[in-house]
């Protein structure tokens, strides 16, 4: 073989004038074989191969590719070196994306890099849904032969030094000088992705591919640290006066008595009955639809599907909305901006409230506890602190006892809470807040036994996609039942106590052979850049319920329905539970009268307006970009503004 491959080698160099020739020829080839990989594998697809030999972003991404391979394969003098390298690393980054949009319907990002070790964690946590379809194995199989071929071929075959560095030099200042400097208005722009945009991954991927989406997201962190702080100091005191004088239009809520307040992060909880085309023999959902009677429940409008949860959690309690910033998952930063702003724990603890967290997993992935430190929990709970709230948990067989479907039961969430509450009773108002697992993925046949399966349902799905939903129908019947237990304990007990519940996101449940349960059952296209911003909306929602054992707390009559998201949700926390409330969350308030929700993929008003993005124009325009430049100078800039939004009195 080893002869064969020297006689083709020698045969080629002769006959396409030499290695000068052959060379860069071979790393174009190459981009263009990595590049046509790629694309089969996002789409599952050989047929989408045509379309992408007709687009221009598939040719900038092939350039991008020959650029960063010649830059190995010169400067180390061997094409071999710069294949490998260039086939490897862009698959392993297209099947991560591949793998994160099928299980979150959202592509992987340049943020997501940060996570990188957590990696073994989130596998762990998705195992069951990584699984390689015949597609993606001769993708990869033909690129193993590829790479074995260029080796073969190429691996002894040298420039001279000199000459070899003279190319790679210019393959490193075109890279820099066509994807750099002029990568805006010569490749972004163009595309409608300019790198001075907020726009969410997804959006840019549907305009350049995975490949050439996080390159541009590289350049977009590049323009952030490049314009941190772009706001001056008078339009910084401007922009705190316009705050001051919105949070003035704005009021506390009184109530008689300051009362416990429960939050419930329910995880991938939303109302599987209103699933189309799905029958249930009995309501799975019973115990939340009759609590719903009882409480102010809704849609409740996230900024996700299928992952993000801790996102979620902190735009929830920051206030914090990330489609005004510039891409940044909260979770990244420094858990010390989380002090900067008075977060809703905070000035719950500044108007007298003990505030603890109880989370039924560990702490290995997002790291919560120094940013929820810093946001003002008093106590922070994970699976290796439960017998500090339950002796019993000490026993190994016991708290083995309390799984359901892989993880903590929902239900043991409810008994924990109530520990806490019982831990803390008579010493003041309590604010609890509880983060459930037992719905989160897998979601497969052998997430729960067949003893622990209760919901049976008719519908037209069949094998993986019948099988998912099955589990999902029983998570979110297992959370129902909790919430009946927990507000059942609450019903008895004298102290108001108000119970707010919400799912973070749909579950995500993307189908091996292509597409979700959710395009199965026709809500939406299997091609999730192509989704409709009417479809975002329908999609990135789930329900949520405001219960009290005191109907005179709840922020409307028993039965109402009130539509809320996850930007302003932490308003309605503290009107319930009567605080003061700073300017930050007085201005948070006034817009909360015309937004429910504006994220990197859909913007959504009061009155039903529906957009691609947050409005730019408009009084809502105004007031976004105003709460924009005051957070944008809170978590980059100086601070200037900081100091007045935490506040009492306008």
């Amino acid at each position: 073989m080893l002869h064969t491959a020297a006689n083709l080698r020698q045969t080629l160099l002769r006959r396409c004038g030499g290695a000068r020739v052959v060379l860069p020829v071979m790393v174009v080839l190459h981009a263009l074989v990595v590049a046509l990989a790629s694309r089969v594998i996002v789409h599952q697809s050989l047929a989408s191969i045509p379309s992408a030999l007709t687009a221009g972003w598939f040719w900038w991404t092939v350039g991008l590719l020959a650029l960063l391979t010649g830059i190995i394969a010169f400067f180390s003098r061997s094409l071999a070196a710069g294949a490998i390298i260039t086939a490897v690393c862009p698959t392993i980054m297209v099947f991560s994306s591949y793998f994160k949009a099928l299980i979150t319907s959202v592509p992987l990002t340049v943020q997501d890099f940060l996570l990188i070790d957590q990696l073994g964690d989130i596998t762990e946590l998705n195992a069951s849904s990584l699984h390689f379809s015949p597609l993606s194995v001769g993708c990869i199989l033909f690129l193993v032969v590829w790479l074995a071929a260029v080796t073969l071929l190429f691996y002894p075959v040298r420039l001279e030094r000199k000459p070899s560095l003279w190319a790679g030099a210019g393959c490193a200042a075109a890279l820099v000088l066509v994807y750099g400097i002029l990568a805006n208005p010569l490749i972004f722009s163009p595309l409608g992705v300019g790198i001075d945009q907020k726009l969410s991954q997804a959006s840019v991927n549907r305009e350049t591919g995975v490949l050439l989406g996080l390159w541009r997201g590289v350049s977009n962190q590049v323009y952030m640290a490049l314009h941190e702080g772009g706001a001056t100091q008078e339009e910084l005191e401007q922009a705190s006066q316009q705050a001051v004088e919105l949070a003035a239009q704005e009021s506390d809520t009184a109530v008689a008595q300051p009362p416990n307040v429960i939050l419930i992060l329910s995880e991938s909880f939303f109302d599987v009955t209103g699933l189309p085309g799905v029958t249930f023999d009995q309501d799975p959902l019973s115990a939340f639809h009759t609590l719903q009677q009882e409480g102010v429940s809704g849609t409740f409008y996230t900024r996700s599907l299928g992952y993000g949860t801790c996102n979620i959690e902190l735009e929830i309690l920051t206030g914090m909305n990330t489609g005004l910033l510039w891409g940044e998952d909260l979770y990244n930063m420094d858990p010390q901006v989380f002090s900067r702003l008075p977060s809703v724990p905070s000035v719950l603890r500044d108007n007298g409230y003990s505030t603890a967290m109880v989370h039924m997993y560990d702490d290995s992935i997002y790291h919560r506890t120094p940013m929820f430190q810093a946001m003002g929990f008093d106590q922070t709970y994970f699976q290796g602190d439960f017998a500090a709230i339950d002796p019993q948990a000490a026993d190994p067989a016991y708290l083995e006892g309390q799984r359901q479907g892989s993880f903590y039961s929902d239900s043991y969430l409810s008994t924990l809470l109530v520990d806490l509450y019982e831990q803390g009773k008579g010493n003041g108002p309590q604010f609890l807040y509880g983060i459930s697992m037992e719905n989160h993925a897998p979601y497969d046949s052998a997430k729960y036994t067949s003893q622990e399966l209760t919901v049976s349902f008719q519908s037209q799905l069949t094998g993986q996609s019948q099988e998912m939903l099955q589990a999902v129908c029983q998570g979110t019947h297992d959370a129902s039942e909790a919430l009946g237990q927990l507000a059942d304990y609450f019903r008895d007990q004298e102290e108001p106590t108000i119970i707010v519940f919400f799912g973070d996101h749909r579950p995500g449940v993307g189908l091996t052979d292509g597409g979700t349960v959710y395009s199965k059952l026709g809500m939406c296209s299997a091609d999730y850049s192509r989704w409709s911003a009417q479809e975002m909306k329908e999609l990135y929602s789930t329900d949520y319920l405001i219960w009290s054992n005191d109907p005179d707390y709840l922020p409307g009559q028993p039965g109402d329905t009130v539509d809320r998201g996850t930007n302003y949700l932490g308003v309605d926390l503290l009107n319930l539970a009567g605080a003061e409330k700073p300017v930050y969350w007085k201005l948070l308030q006034n817009l909360s009268h015309t937004r429910l929700n504006d994220t990197w993929v859909y913007g959504l008003a009061q009155d039903g307006t529906l957009s691609y993005m947050p409005p730019d124009d408009g009084e809502d325009g105004e007031k976004l970009r105003l709460l924009s430049t005051l957070l944008d100078d809170t978590l980059y800039g100086e601070q200037v503004s900081t100091p007045i939004l935490g506040q009492l009195s306008p």
